[in-house]
């Protein structure tokens, strides 16, 4: 599937991953498993804010969310929607 983002939302989208991978989700961190180094090397070329995921990628950005604890921006809401959104239409 294809979904567009913005610029701030590919930044947040990063920000997740970062608490994640380099917050120590693994023990020690800096830990990353095949599918989230292929996720940041989509968001590192996006062109025109499109980029081209399946589900099981989605499902891991949507897992990174979750270190917000609650609490989110505006662009955090609006990535999250796109990512449960598209989600929903590939069942």
């Amino acid at each position: 599937m294809v979904l567009k983002f913005t610029d701030s939302e590919i930044t947040v989208i990063k920000v997740w991953a970062e608490n994640n991978i380099h917050g120590g989700h693994w023990g020690d961190g800096d830990f990353f498993i095949p599918e989230e180094e292929i996720i940041l090397q989509k968001l590192d070329n996006v062109k025109n804010g499109k980029i081209n995921i399946n589900e099981f990628e989605t499902g891991i950005i949507l897992t990174w969310s979750e270190s917000l604890r609650g609490v989110y921006t505006m662009e955090d809401e609006s990535a999250i929607r796109k990512l449960k959104e598209a989600v929903k239409q590939d069942d």
